[in-house]
């Protein structure tokens, strides 16, 4: 550390306009290349207006100087300048700082401004000075110390263009020159506003700086500015030069120097020797250990400040007291003279061409990892353990092996309780976890006591998010998690109102007459299939009724109290339930690649076409259906539509058990939305006097919904359906029957 620094700030806050000093503390690399930058101001004004001009100044100049390109090669570069760096960065700052106060409209009264910024880098000081801030260098002179004004002393480089700019009558910058020079050793540089010097006398000023530390000086120097007056405002920077060795050292002092040094050395070599024959044999030496660290440390440690090479001139370096040379006092240089670049284009520079030392130290490692993997340097080591442990004597022996085991038990207990904790923590969470789905449980029962199907459905939800979370890596954690997941299994069909049906009743058997189709008409049920008609009755034969000329009768439609209509390839039969006789009806323009489904209402045919999004009506004449029309209004999305059903207004199932109503060919407000669990293929509607089913036969599942407003009443679940074909509802008599297969079967519907 080539210098110390301490500053004077007192009664800055009862000044008009702003008093401050900054001294920067830059990391040690920056520090070691470019030293330290001060600023010391004080501007008249506004308080507000001077605090930005002084922090914008000390902003500039930071970001001029430290972030100065030219400071990373201060240490590979032979002969780059800091003075050069500097004047570069004052004349920067010159330029921010003027178009901050055209930007900011700041008029800065140049007779009520006071600022001095500078650096100090090793024993070098750089520095410019705008108004009447004082420049002060105490040095020793023989056995006593002088104080004198460096800006009165140093000498001025001429710079022409300066004087011309002065007479053409250009603005003056508010830095225009750069003061250079060495602070000798063992000197003080103090810096101050105009008050200071006036108050404290220079003898006094000398009697403090140099019998005091640079801190404890700046606080006696306030303390006796206090007795004098509170209320002009004082600023200083007290810099001290501490590098180099004392030029004023005599010989006496240095023979008596050289006597303690030694004395001191043979003393510890003594130390040294006894420790060595009074340590027990084998065992560590913690003290030799530290001396050796601290021998390594010393080889790392920069060189100090003497053995830097220095490039002065003869003429720079402090002249001797016997001599008593004329003190160099730098000197006054124009910033006109010196471009930020400007050090380039003055002399040669050379790169410092040294191996660094990461990269020799990543080489050495890199280079000997190899040898971790060979077995003659584990079988080495562990001959020289066995080698040392046999040379520690019994006892030394005996306490080897209590250390290991008490490390040992240190690490299994490490070990053990850092299991028991997260083993803790972990039942903790499962626990937590638990509670939550079982507060879910309780908020779920709740919902449902109120008939909330959704605030039910939305704790279901996040109970099985927690469900998925909890963990299942024991046998009594897989057991607590079946038995919530059944809880709210059960849960989610009460908020479906899922029935599973458990017993059947065979109603009917009607293997080998290939049937595929059941509807209920005027009190009894019909299945049709191929050419004929049976009417089925329960524990009883089936009858069969012959319909002539039909191919295969599909799809049936019962209508009022008599007809029952069946599609047949391209055309309509209607089948007569009372007279037990069926004729053909044909269907004009039908496109059977169109139809989706079909319904017969009032006489007249309407067929579903989703592919064309529409549903077509054809008006009955006589036996044909004829003058096709559209009947929807609208644009309408029937892509997933399956089938259709007509009480006055037309109702159209969807895939996802969704219906869809219409009246007078438009859409009308519907809330049946789709169902849940989710159903995929839903294909029969069948539209009750108070009631909407559904059925899916993949799922072998009946949905019941409300007619009025489409709301959820109950859905049956049949598991022992094998191969569900149609249904057919009895809706006064509760019940419904299934075409399994051959088998006609029927449940109740009041469960």
């Amino acid at each position: 550390m080539y210098n110390k620094i301490a500053s004077i700030i007192l009664n800055s806050a009862k000044a008009a306009g702003l008093s401050d000093v900054y001294v920067a503390q830059p990391d040690s690399l920056k520090e070691n290349l470019a030293g330290k930058i001060f600023v010391l101001a004080e501007i008249g004004g506004k308080k507000n207006e001077g605090r930005k001009i002084f922090d914008f100044l000390v902003a500039a100049l930071n970001d001029n100087y430290y972030n100065d390109d030219k400071i990373l090669f201060r240490g590979k570069i032979e002969g780059l300048k800091i003075e050069n760096i500097f004047e570069a960065a004052v004349t920067k700052t010159n330029k921010n700082l003027a178009d901050f106060l055209i930007s900011e409209k700041i008029r800065l009264n140049p007779s009520a401004a006071n600022i001095t910024i500078g650096v100090i880098y090793e024993n070098k000081l750089h520095f410019a000075n705008f108004g009447r801030n004082r420049a002060l260098l105490i040095y020793r002179r023989g056995d006593d110390y002088e104080i004198i004004n460096v800006e009165a002393n140093a000498s001025e480089a001429p710079d022409k263009a300066e004087e011309s700019e002065a007479a053409a009558g250009k603005a003056t910058k508010l830095f225009s020159s750069v003061i250079s020079g060495e602070v000798p050793f063992s000197s003080y540089f103090i810096f101050a506003s105009e008050a200071l010097p006036e108050y404290l006398s220079g003898k006094e000023m000398m009697n403090i700086v140099t019998k005091l530390p640079p801190i404890t000086a700046a606080e006696q120097i306030k303390n006796v500015l206090m007795r004098m007056n509170t209320y002009v405002p004082f600023l200083g920077i007290i810099i001290k030069n501490t590098a180099g060795l004392p030029s004023q050292e005599t010989k006496e002092e240095v023979n008596e120097s050289l006597s303690m040094r030694a004395s001191g050395s043979s003393l510890n070599y003594t130390e040294e020797k006894t420790e060595q024959m009074l340590a027990p044999a084998g065992l560590i030496s913690f003290p030799k250990i530290l001396r050796k660290l601290k021998e390594l440390s010393a080889k790392w440690q920069p060189k100090p400040a003497s053995e830097h090479k220095k490039y002065l001139r003869a003429e720079d370096k402090p002249a001797s007291p016997a001599g008593q040379a004329p003190l160099d006092l730098g000197q006054i240089k124009s910033l006109n003279l010196a471009r930020s670049d400007s050090f380039l284009l003055k002399e040669k520079i050379f790169f410092k061409k040294k191996p660094g030392w990461l990269g020799v130290s990543l080489k050495k490692v890199f280079q000997s990892l190899p040898n971790l993997f060979t077995p003659d340097l584990w079988s080495d080591l562990v001959r020289k353990s066995r080698e040392w442990v046999k040379s520690l004597n019994l006892r030394n022996r005996w306490l080897f092996g209590a250390l290991g085991l008490v490390i040992l038990i240190f690490i299994v207990s490490l070990i053990y309780t850092n299991w028991s904790h997260e083993r803790q923590a972990a039942q903790a969470n499962f626990t937590n976890l638990v509670n939550a789905i079982e507060d879910k449980e309780n908020a779920i029962d709740a919902h449902l006591l109120y008939n909330d199907e959704v605030g039910a459905g939305t704790a279901l939800v996040e109970a099985q998010a927690l469900l998925s979370s909890l963990p299942q890596a024991r046998s009594d954690q897989k057991d607590v998690y079946d038995r919530l997941a059944a809880r709210l299994e059960a849960a989610s069909e009460k908020i479906q109102k899922i029935i599973k049906v458990s017993g059947v009743t065979v109603f009917d058997n009607l293997s080998g007459l290939g049937v595929n189709s059941l509807v209920y008409a005027a009190g009894k049920i019909y299945a049709a299939g191929g050419q004929a008609v049976y009417l089925l009755a329960e524990s009883a034969s089936s009858t069969r009724l012959a319909v002539n000329g039909a191919q295969d009768l599909t799809h049936p439609v019962f209508e009022k109290n008599d007809r029952i209509y069946y599609q047949d390839a391209d055309r309509i039969v209607q089948f007569n339930i009372k007279a037990k006789n069926s004729s053909a009806l044909q269907v004009n323009g039908l496109d059977k690649s169109l139809v989706t489904s079909y319904y017969v209402f009032n006489g007249n045919l309407y067929i579903l076409a989703k592919s064309q999004n529409q549903i077509y009506r054809y008006n009955r004449s006589a036996n044909t259906f004829g003058a096709k029309s559209d009947w929807l209004k609208e644009a309408v999305d029937l892509s997933q539509a399956s089938d259709l059903g007509i009480d006055g207004d037309i109702y159209i199932l969807k895939n996802d058990g969704s219906v869809l109503k219409f009246r007078k060919g438009q859409a009308a407000d519907y809330a049946a939305g789709a169902l849940s669990p989710a159903m995929t293929g839903a294909s029969k509607l069948i539209v009750g006097g108070n009631y909407l089913y559904i059925f899916e036969a993949s799922s072998k599942r009946l949905a019941v919904l409300a007619k009025k407003d489409g709301h959820l009443i109950n859905q049956y679940v049949v598991d022992s359906l094998k191969q569900p074909k149609d249904l057919a509802v009895d809706e006064a008599g509760r019940a419904a029957y299934f075409l399994d297969g051959d088998q006609v079967v029927k449940i109740s519907l009041n469960q």
